[in-house]
């Protein structure tokens, strides 16, 4: 086959030509639109959906706290105030004469804080008896309704008995 010339581009034709250039021109125009509008934007697309998925996270974040809130003020509910220690003293020292435990002094220092505030506060609970008996005091106190935490614990055996020494801690409110 032979290769046709490009005698059609040289003729005098000027509708063709006027054609080709306005083809020609269109893909240049539409390239240019290209480069200016949709690539950019396409760019600013992922910046825009990454900013989206913050925000997104943001609120879910949010809606969860505020869900949660409510569950905040029981907690804050529960914490016993500085009065009440001594209750809560009484309520374990009852649970473990319940159980056939002996229980020698509790010693706790009141820690000082203003009105509204949160302290950590840590006593001693020491308590003697039979091992079975014991541990189900220990389970009593793990499982209790109280915000009473075992921080350490000691057992050392005696003549049969069992003597407990607990650490416990909780946090009370200031008055």
């Amino acid at each position: 086959m032979k290769a046709l010339p490009l005698q059609w581009l040289k003729a005098d034709d000027k509708r063709l030509r006027f054609s080709l250039f306005v083809f020609v021109g269109l893909i240049l125009a539409d390239l240019a639109l290209y480069g200016a509008l949709v690539a950019p934007t396409a760019a600013g697309f992922s910046s825009r959906e990454a900013r989206y998925a913050e925000l997104r996270k943001r609120h879910a974040e949010s809606v969860l706290f505020l869900k949660q809130k409510p569950l905040f003020a029981g907690i804050m509910a529960g914490v016993p105030s500085q009065q009440d220690m001594p209750l809560l003293v009484k309520e374990f020292v009852q649970s473990a004469k319940r159980l056939n435990l002996k229980v020698a002094a509790v010693n706790y220092d009141m820690p000082k804080r203003g009105s509204g505030e949160l302290a950590q506060l840590a006593f001693s609970f020491p308590a003697e008896g039979r091992y079975p008996d014991l541990k189900r005091f220990i389970y009593e106190v793990e499982t209790s309704d109280r915000l009473v935490g075992i921080d350490d614990l000691k057992l050392e055996t005696e003549q049969g008995k069992v003597k407990l020494t607990m650490k416990l801690m909780t946090y009370v409110k200031g008055q």
